[in-house]
């Protein structure tokens, strides 16, 4: 077993052992405000990152195609470019096994994040989310069930959280394909409000220097 193989193999150990915390949503409307990034203005990138995927959300993980323009699902069908929609997926064309693709939002915290997913035979899929310091905040298994002659099908699947605490996110799977990463808009942490309002009080102190020469 090669590095890669054994990273993968540790992050879904150690994901593993971390319960379940609140059910997974299927539905991003429930998001609010949401952000989607998609993958077309990839061409088939191999790479296990870093990538910015979208002003603020960097790709890490095990090595992965971005911009993918086809997939081979088994049982659950194929997913192809249609038209310039690529989409993300685990592995390289010549290669088979456990995959993990991991999504950091970078300048911000997040409430709820997710994607449309699907995978060779239809699972197990991994969904983890991580918080500011790295910490599981959940994990969840799902598998989905589309026809052996579908397209492009899938579900959406993704966390929702009560507060905004969600640094990451992770989906991770065999023959794994995800699109439409959606994440709803993120809250800027303590230390960026502390920042913001000791700028806007150092312009108030400019101002009234100004004002008063």
């Amino acid at each position: 077993m090669n590095f890669k193989s054994l990273l993968a193999a540790a992050a879904l150990t150690a994901v593993m052992a971390v319960p379940a915390q609140a059910a997974i949503v299927n539905d991003a409307s429930s998001f609010g405000h949401a952000v989607v990034a998609t993958f077309d203005d990839f061409d088939g990138l191999i790479t296990t990152g870093p990538v910015t995927v979208a002003p603020g959300v960097t790709f890490t993980g095990t090595e992965s195609v971005l911009g993918a323009s086809i997939a081979d699902l088994g049982s659950n069908g194929i997913w192809y470019d249609d038209g310039g929609d690529r989409f993300a997926g685990t592995g390289s064309p010549d290669s088979v096994g456990f995959g993990l693709l991991h999504f950091t939002f970078d300048t911000a915290l997040t409430r709820a994040a997710g994607a449309f997913l699907n995978s060779f035979n239809g699972g197990p899929i991994l969904i983890a989310a991580y918080g500011a310091n790295g910490r599981i905040l959940e994990t969840h298994f799902i598998t989905i069930d589309t026809d052996a002659g579908s397209f492009n099908d899938g579900r959406f699947f993704g966390i929702s959280r009560a507060t905004a605490d969600i640094r990451s996110i992770a989906f991770g799977g065999i023959g794994l394909v995800a699109d439409d990463l959606t994440f709803a808009a993120s809250v800027p942490e303590p230390e960026s409000y502390a920042m913001l309002l000791a700028g806007l009080g150092m312009l108030g102190f400019v101002a009234r220097r100004r004002s008063r020469n």
